[in-house]
């Protein structure tokens, strides 16, 4: 039997990014450590969203940003993860970290602009407000609720499984408190829904994953 040469990469910088979403996490905490709590615990905390919307932060606000590099930062390093752990290749390296990081950014980016241009085009931006707000805090829920169990999966060495089980099953949370909290916006602008979310919720990770793979 041929004896197979073990790859020994190093995986400091991945400790290194860890150390660096933690250090966001810190800062949100020192911004707002209220609004990081709510944000934690939005899928229990319908009012969180209201009064999100009532408030209309700005975007830009220090609070907002880090906590969109720390979104974009995890996901980033979960589809990291999930192209080594599917894949038959080794693809643990920093650069391909960066290139898939620098995708979710400008992903979202381009999302967030394209999202407002569509409800201004289809003039649905009243009705829709309540949706769109909802789905953006909930993305940075399962965001915070993700950073952990990456760190157990990426140390203690936990199942595949069990890791992107867990995913799968914050993002059913999210789609069904979606539709319980907008069931008459969806059915009364079902068409619109619909296009939407094949225009941003379908297509680009879809091409995201083809281009990846």
């Amino acid at each position: 039997m041929q004896a197979i040469e073990k790859i020994d990469i190093s995986t400091n910088w991945v400790t290194l990014i860890f150390m660096v979403l933690l250090l966001c996490v810190f800062l949100l905490k020192g911004f707002h450590r209220t609004k990081l709590k709510e944000y934690f615990f939005a899928f229990f905390n319908k009012g969180f969203i209201v009064s999100e919307i009532e408030e209309r932060a700005s975007l830009l606000n220090r609070f907002s940003v880090v906590l969109f590099f720390f979104t974009t930062g995890t996901f980033g390093l979960l589809t990291f993860f999930l192209m080594n752990y599917f894949s038959q290749k080794v693809f643990l390296e920093i650069s391909l970290f960066w290139k898939t990081l620098l995708v979710f950014v400008g992903y979202l980016t381009v999302k967030r602009i394209l999202e407002k241009l569509f409800v201004v085009l289809f003039s649905i931006q009243t009705q829709t407000v309540s949706f769109l707000t909802a789905k953006s805090i909930y993305t940075h829920t399962i965001s915070l609720w993700t950073f952990p169990v990456l760190i157990l999966f990426f140390y203690a060495a936990l199942p595949n499984q069990f890791l992107f089980g867990f995913i799968l099953f914050l993002f059913v949370i999210k789609l069904g408190l979606l539709f319980a909290n907008n069931k008459n916006l969806i059915l009364s602008k079902l068409f619109y829904i619909i296009l939407y979310i094949c225009a941003f919720e379908i297509a680009p990770p879809f091409v995201l994953f083809k281009l990846m793979f």
